[in-house]
């Protein structure tokens, strides 16, 4: 799971390259209850009509590199399959998601 504070300023320099293929994105509404305790400390979910939503994101990472490095063609390339929540805190901020 993901936690800490965002960036105190823009990140300016390439951090790492990827390139995304078959990507999937499938999200369903969910009972609050059942994901809050999935979540960080000081958050709830993002509710909306009543429901959180859960999303399941399936994709093929490929070329996968640090800095400006290219990444490797056989190494840096996977599937991935990342399920995301998403939080409020106390302040009401917004959380892009949050990974369990």
């Amino acid at each position: 799971m993901r936690r800490g504070k965002p960036a105190a300023r823009p990140v300016t320099r390439t951090v790492s390259t990827q390139g995304w293929r078959d990507v999937a994105f499938l999200r369903w509404a969910v009972d609050p209850a059942v994901v809050a305790p999935l979540l960080p400390a000081g958050t709830v979910p993002d509710v909306h009509d009543g429901a959180a939503c859960v999303g399941l994101v399936p994709s093929r990472m490929r070329r996968v590199g640090l800095l400006r490095t290219p990444g490797l063609p056989w190494v840096g390339s996977f599937a991935e399959t990342d399920v995301r929540l998403s939080p409020v805190d106390a302040q009401g901020r917004r959380s892009v998601d949050v990974r369990p």
